[in-house]
C-alpha cells in the first residue's frame, strides 16, 4: 500500500527518479574557498521572493508543478513541504473533471499518477493506469509484478487491491506482488487483526469507487481529446481544399465533395498539425496529378460520357442507314476503336464549354476512309499473331502417301507479311462467348464476331488508345486445327483451304468413345473437335502425345460422297449472321436477335428475311456430322447413312 501523508513535508514516493535523501559531498581537505550554500545559489539564480514563487505557482498546471519540483532542490523543499499543499490543489481543480486527492495519496503523488506517462517499474513510456493498484505498468512490469489473486493469502483478498485481467475469457483478478508483501507484513505486525481487516477494507471500498471515477474521468478526457484532434484534422483539410480551390479544382471538390478526394490524399488529411507553406509547397507536386485525374474523371463523367453516346447513335446511323453519299467500305471499326481515331477524340474532349451543333462529328466521318488502312492493318497484325503453329507440325512428318503440295505458289515460301498467316487453312478461331461457344471462325469473318473484343461500355478505360498485345481479345486460335490439317497430309504451316479442299480427305474421331465410326471431311471434323474435345476433359490425352484423328483412304472418297449427296446438313438456329443491309463492322455479328435487328433497323419481318439478306460468319460445316457412317460388314467396308438410333455428341 502507499505510505500515509507525512506532517511536515510530501512522502519522497511522489517522485519515482528520487529514491532518497541527497548525499552531502565531502569538501575536499586543503581547499579554503568559501561557496554559497545550495539554497541560496538557487535562489540568487530565481531573483524571485517566496511570495512571488508562490503566486507564480498558483497559475501553473499540477505535471509542471511535479517538473518544477524535479528541477532543483531549491524548488523541490518549497514544493514538497507540507505549506505548499493548497498549490498543488489549486492546480488539480484546475483540471476540469478530475476526481478529487483521495485520501491514501498525497498531491504529488496523484499528480504523478494521472499526468505522468511513464512507468514505475522501468521508467518507460506507457498510458496505460491502473486506478484500483495507483499505479502505472508497461506490458513487461504487468507481466513480472502482477499475480492472479488465486495466489494470494485467503486473509487477505478481500482488502487488497485488485483489477481485472485483460483476457476476455479470464475473469480472474491479478493483484501487485510488492502490495501484497507490505500489506501482509502490516497484517501479520497488527495486534487487533480484526480492526485492521474493517480499517483496510474501508480504504479498499473507497479505492475502487475513486478508481471506478478517474476512469470515468479518463474515457471522457480521450472522447474531448479524438473530438478536438478531430477538429483540427478538419480544418487542416478545409485549408487544403481552399488552397486547391485557388488553384482552379474548385468544380471537381464541388462534384466529388470532399469524401473521394480525402481518400485519395489519406496521408494528407489525416494530419492532425495546421498546414504550413512549406509543407504545401512540399505536398503540391503530388496533389497536381491526383487532380488532374479527379479532374479528367469529372470531365468524363459529365461531359465526354454524352458526346460518346451521341457519338454511338451517330455511327449506328452511319452503319445501318447508308446514303447514296455513305462510302462502301470492307470493314468499319468498333466504335470504341473510332472514338480513339484523332478527329472523333479532339471533338469528344473539346473545353467543356464547347457547343456541340446538330452534326458534330460529320467532318471526322469525312475523314474515316483515310484513317482505316492504317486501322486494319494494324489490326491483322494483331490478330496474326494468335496463329502460332507447333514446331513438330511439318510436312515432312506427315502421313506417308498422303502428302500433296499446296496449289498456292505464296504457300511454297514463308509468307512476307505476319497476317498473311491468317489465310492458313489453320487459322480457324474460337470465342468463350455463350452465343458462339461452339463456331469456328475464320479470318475475314472472325473480326466481325461480336466477342472479338473484350465487352466494355464506350469511357474513358475503353477509349484509351490500345496497344499492339493481343490482351483484349476474347478470341483465341483453335488448338486442334493444325493436328487435322496435319492428320490430312499436309503441312499447316504453308496449307490454306484451298489446298484442303483439294485434298478433299475424309476422316474418323479416335478420340470419341463410340461404337458407331462416323466419316467427316475436314471442316465438319473441326467443327466436331470443338463441340466435343473439350481442353477440361481428362480422358483426353494433350495433343502431342497421342493421333486423335485418321484418315480414310482415298479409294473410299467416291463411295462416301455419293452417300453424302443424298444428306443434307442444315446449319443451327443461332448459327452467327451478319446484316448484308448494313455496312461490315467489327463486332456486329448476330445470333438469335438477328429477326429483331432487322425488324427494328430496316422494318423486315421475320417471313420475309431472305438469304440475301445475310451471310454466316461461322466456319461452313455441320456441327454433328451425322452424314456418313462407317460399317464393316463379311469383311468389307461398307459407308451408309447413320441409323436412327445413332449416339452422336451432343453439346
Amino acid at each position: 500500500m502507499v505510505q500515509p501523508r507525512s506532517h511536515n513535508v510530501f512522502p519522497a514516493e511522489s517522485c519515482p527518479q528520487d529514491d532518497g535523501p541527497p548525499v552531502q559531498k565531502r569538501r575536499r581537505v586543503g581547499t579554503a574557498t568559501k561557496k554559497q550554500q545550495p539554497d541560496q545559489k538557487h535562489r540568487a539564480k530565481l531573483l524571485l521572493s517566496f511570495d512571488e514563487l508562490y503566486i507564480v505557482f498558483a497559475y501553473v498546471y499540477p505535471m509542471d508543478l511535479l517538473n518544477l519540483a524535479r528541477t532543483c532542490k531549491y524548488l523541490r523543499n518549497i514544493l514538497m513541504h507540507k505549506s505548499s499543499q493548497l498549490l498543488w490543489k489549486v492546480a488539480l481543480h484546475r483540471v476540469e473533471g478530475l476526481p478529487d486527492c483521495p485520501s491514501d495519496l498525497t498531491e504529488p503523488q496523484y499528480t504523478n499518477l494521472v499526468f505522468y506517462n511513464y512507468c514505475h517499474g522501468c521508467n518507460k513510456p506507457t498510458t496505460a493506469i491502473l486506478w484500483q493498484l495507483r499505479l502505472r505498468y508497461c506490458p513487461d512490469c504487468k507481466y513480472d509484478r502482477l499475480s492472479y489473486i488465486v495466489y494470494c493469502d485467503r486473509k487477505l483478498r478481500c482488502i487488497l487491491p485488485c483489477l481485472k485481467a485483460e483476457k476476455k475469457t479470464d475473469d480472474m483478478e491479478m493483484f501487485d506482488k510488492e502490495q501484497e508483501r507490505r500489506l501482509s507484513s502490516e497484517y501479520h505486525s497488527s495486534i487487533n487483526k480484526e480492526q485492521f481487516v474493517a480499517e483496510k477494507r474501508q480504504e479498499y471500498l473507497m479505492i475502487l469507487s475513486h478508481a471506478s471515477e478517474c476512469a470515468k474521468w479518463r474515457r471522457q478526457q480521450g472522447r474531448v481529446k479524438r473530438f478536438d484532434l478531430e477538429i483540427l484534422r478538419k480544418e487542416r483539410g478545409e485549408s487544403i481544399l481552399e488552397r486547391l480551390g485557388q488553384h482552379g479544382y474548385g468544380p471537381e471538390i464541388a462534384y466529388f465533395r470532399d469524401g473521394s478526394i480525402k481518400k485519395a490524399y489519406q496521408l494528407v488529411f489525416k494530419s492532425r498539425k495546421r498546414l504550413t507553406d512549406p509543407e504545401w509547397d512540399q505536398i503540391w507536386p503530388k496533389c497536381v496529378d491526383i487532380m488532374d485525374k479527379f479532374r479528367l474523371k469529372r470531365l468524363d463523367q459529365t461531359c465526354y460520357d454524352a458526346r460518346r453516346k451521341l457519338l454511338i447513335s451517330e455511327y449506328d446511323k452511319y452503319v445501318r442507314c447508308q446514303t447514296p453519299d455513305t462510302p462502301a467500305f470492307d470493314l468499319l471499326p468498333h466504335v470504341v476503336d473510332l472514338a480513339c481515331f484523332s478527329p472523333f477524340q479532339n471533338i469528344i474532349e473539346a473545353p467543356e464549354e464547347a457547343q456541340m451543333g446538330e452534326e458534330p462529328f460529320a467532318s471526322a466521318f469525312a475523314q474515316l476512309p483515310a484513317l482505316l488502312p492504317e486501322w486494319k492493318n494494324q489490326l491483322d497484325v494483331r490478330l496474326a499473331r494468335l496463329v502460332i503453329i507447333p514446331s513438330h507440325l511439318t510436312q515432312q512428318d506427315a502421313p506417308s502417301g498422303q502428302v500433296m503440295e499446296s496449289s498456292n505458289t505464296t504457300s511454297q515460301q514463308p509468307y512476307p507479311m505476319d497476317f498473311a498467316k491468317l489465310r492458313l487453312a489453320c487459322a480457324l478461331f474460337e470465342s468463350g462467348g455463350t452465343d458462339c461457344s461452339w463456331q469456328l471462325f475464320a479470318y475475314p469473318k472472325v473480326l466481325l464476331a461480336p466477342m472479338l473484343y473484350e465487352t466494355y461500355p464506350l469511357n474513358y478505360e475503353a477509349t484509351r488508345m490500345r496497344d499492339e498485345s493481343t490482351d483484349n481479345f476474347m478470341i483465341c486460335l483453335f488448338e486442334e486445327a493444325p493436328y487435322i490439317v496435319h492428320a490430312c497430309g499436309l503441312d499447316p504451316n504453308v496449307a490454306t483451304t484451298d489446298d484442303m479442299d483439294r485434298r478433299n480427305a475424309r476422316l474418323r474421331c479416335l478420340a470419341c468413345k463410340s461404337q458407331r465410326v462416323i466419316v467427316m471431311n475436314w471442316r465438319d471434323a473441326m467443327l466436331h473437335a470443338r463441340v466435343n474435345h473439350d481442353l477440361s476433359n481428362d480422358s483426353l490425352l494433350p495433343l502431342s502425345e497421342s493421333p486423335r484423328w485418321q484418315v480414310i483412304g482415298d479409294d473410299h472418297i467416291e463411295a462416301i460422297e455419293v452417300v453424302e449427296k443424298s444428306v443434307e446438313s442444315e446449319r443451327p438456329r443461332n448459327s452467327m449472321r451478319r446484316c448484308l443491309l448494313c455496312q461490315p463492322r467489327v463486332g456486329d455479328g448476330f445470333s438469335a436477335d438477328f429477326e429483331d435487328h432487322m425488324q427494328e433497323c430496316h422494318g423486315v419481318n421475320e417471313r420475309d428475311i431472305e438469304q440475301g439478306h445475310y451471310e454466316f460468319l461461322g466456319l461452313e460445316g455441320n456441327w454433328l456430322p451425322n452424314k456418313v457412317e462407317m460399317v464393316e460388314e463379311g469383311g468389307q467396308v461398307i459407308f451408309r447413312r447413320p441409323s436412327a438410333d445413332i449416339e452422336l455428341p451432343m453439346v
